[in-house]
């Protein structure tokens, strides 16, 4: 069983589908990893709020598939690895496309696109940047997918609906709500703030925010202008009411 969850005030903040940095470094060939705007504006967060980020990643970009992270250079792995406190990398799939990987596309590939995955990351940034996720693409996964994730120290496991983290016996994990999905809101950077304030007013004290990378990028369809406000909004009013930033899966 899990450690008993932990007493105090703490948040967990993740962003799903990361593969265009990479992409975006690869293509640019930038002297530092903080060149890249993306992650520069995440550093710039942390620096301001003390935030740990979860970048979940994915091995093939489907907006461009001609790139993979095996054609990503490790040269900015001691980069990485400086960084490594507060910016960790997981699994979150082989690719955006298909919808639900691995709860009806193609389950039986989870732990061979999790091997692929994992040691191209463990190439790139690091075996001291890793950590297992707190959710999986598209939330759901099967039951032998989950037994999988649970052996590779994934104590958390997201699910989109409830209110409370409620322990999984027949998993031996935590079930735990996601309070706020920022790219969601679209730039209503008020409708951030009130959803958190519920939380915080309801007496919740593990919170868990997660983001997407796309909607940072002008060049994606569905672009958020103030991607970056939204994040520092849900980052102020967690400072505000004396949350601390965490990994869940390391407590």
């Amino acid at each position: 069983m899990p450690k008993p969850l932990p007493t105090g005030k703490k948040y967990n903040f993740f962003i799903d589908d990361n593969i265009f940095f990479f992409n975006d470094i690869y293509e640019h060939c930038h002297a530092s990893i903080f060149d890249q705007f993306y992650l520069n504006g995440l550093k710039k967060a942390h620096l301001k709020y003390g935030t740990k980020f979860t970048l979940n990643c994915f091995w093939r970009n489907s907006h461009n598939p001609s790139f993979d992270l095996s054609q990503f250079p490790d040269k900015y792995r001691s980069e990485f690895e400086a960084s490594s406190d507060w910016l960790k990398f997981a699994f979150h799939g082989y690719a955006e496309f298909p919808d639900e990987p691995y709860s009806k596309a193609y389950p039986e590939k989870m732990p061979e696109h999790y091997a692929l995955l994992m040691n191209e990351l463990r190439r790139i940034v690091g075996g001291k940047s890793l950590i297992a996720p707190v959710i999986m693409h598209w939330f759901r996964i099967t039951p032998e997918n989950r037994i999988f994730m649970r052996k590779r120290g994934m104590n958390f496991f997201a699910v989109p609906e409830g209110e409370e983290i409620i322990f999984n016996r027949d998993f031996n994990m935590y079930d735990m709500p996601v309070d706020a999905i920022l790219n969601l809101f679209k730039d209503d950077l008020l409708g951030i703030e009130e959803c958190l304030n519920r939380r915080i007013a309801s007496g919740k004290k593990l919170i868990c925010i997660g983001s997407h990378e796309q909607y940072a990028y002008r060049s994606y369809s569905n672009y958020i202008p103030q991607y970056f406000e939204e994040i520092d909004t849900a980052l102020r009013v967690m400072a505000d009411h004396g949350y601390e930033s965490v990994y869940f899966n390391e407590l």
